[in-house]
């Protein structure tokens, strides 16, 4: 009895040993499928390159694969690929946000499956697919000044816009139609500057990006820049009558010029005497290598 006691104690032993064993071989056996990557979030519906969902990894030995698409569930939704062949290599597939009957699923966490047929293995990839088709909303966006006078004296030279978002995205800035600053997700300011070329009106507008890909616009807005500006763009007046103007501009001081007469000033509003001679003159401000310029119609009789 008590070798027989003995016998089974060491078969129990031999059998553990061998399990270890074959344990082991199990971990140094590299896994059949390597550096998977797949596309943490997309949406179905943005109309850009986050539309389908990328599945891609590198099979090490030839096998025949199905691959699937399963909901929090479990469910299969999606069969991508059906007792394919496969030779060794890197493979990469896309899932459009569709079930079997072309339909998109509902938002929610998905998950990929592989399945070895050689190796009778079934791999679910770790990483879940998150399936987003809401738009972000803009719940604020304030700008700080609608006019702006970019001459790099401090004072009107850029704008701040202060905006509020749905969710974490990225924010475009559009002028003109034409992006010039991205955002990162955690900002929530743009400090925009127009550049010293042009002045006039400029057409603004904030676009967010999720980080599935879905694109929200705000409303447009426009912010007028100008150095020198004159108002009004036409004057009529009497012979040796009042001329008088209004100069916009953050510039201390400016040029002016009516006819021959000549000088500097410092008020917005100027008021200068109209030639004596009638005629059509101009009159003209600078400042910087900035000029702007009205027409003065000197003429006898009414204005």
């Amino acid at each position: 009895m008590r070798h027989a006691r003995t016998v089974l104690v060491l078969l129990l032993l031999a059998a553990i040993a061998a399990a270890f064993v074959v344990t082991e071989d199990l971990k140094l056996e590299p896994d059949p499928i390597a550096r998977p990557r797949i596309d943490r979030t997309f949406s179905p519906v943005c109309d850009c390159e986050q539309q389908t969902a990328q599945i891609a990894f590198r099979l090490r030995r030839p096998d025949v694969l199905t691959l699937t698409i399963a909901d929090g569930s479990g469910h299969v939704v999606r069969t991508l690929l059906k007792r394919a062949h496969f030779s060794p290599g890197n493979h990469q597939f896309g899932w459009d946000g569709r079930d079997e009957s072309g339909k998109l699923v509902p938002p929610g966490r998905y998950s990929a499956r592989v399945e070895l047929q050689k190796l009778s293995r079934v791999i679910e990839f770790p990483t879940q697919i998150a399936v987003d088709t809401t738009r972000p909303r803009f719940r604020t966006a304030k700008v700080s000044r609608r006019e702006l006078s970019p001459d790099g004296d401090g004072r009107g030279d850029a704008i701040t816009i202060r905006y509020r978002l749905s969710e974490p995205s990225h924010v475009l800035l559009l002028v003109n139609g034409k992006r010039r600053i991205r955002t990162r997700p955690e900002k929530t300011t743009i400090r925009w500057a127009p550049s010293a070329r042009g002045a006039g009106l400029e057409r603004l507008q904030l676009v967010a990006v999720d980080a599935a890909g879905n694109r929200a616009a705000g409303r447009p807005f426009y912010v007028r820049v100008r150095y020198l500006e004159v108002t009004p763009t036409r004057l009529r007046v009497r012979p040796r009558g009042a001329v008088v103007v209004r100069v916009s501009t953050d510039y201390p001081r400016y040029a002016w010029r009516l006819g021959r007469r000549r000088g500097t000033a410092r008020k917005h509003t100027l008021r200068l005497r109209a030639p004596a001679t009638p005629g059509r003159y101009r009159f003209a401000v600078a400042a910087a290598g900035r000029r702007d310029s009205v027409s003065v119609l000197v003429r006898r009789g009414r204005r």
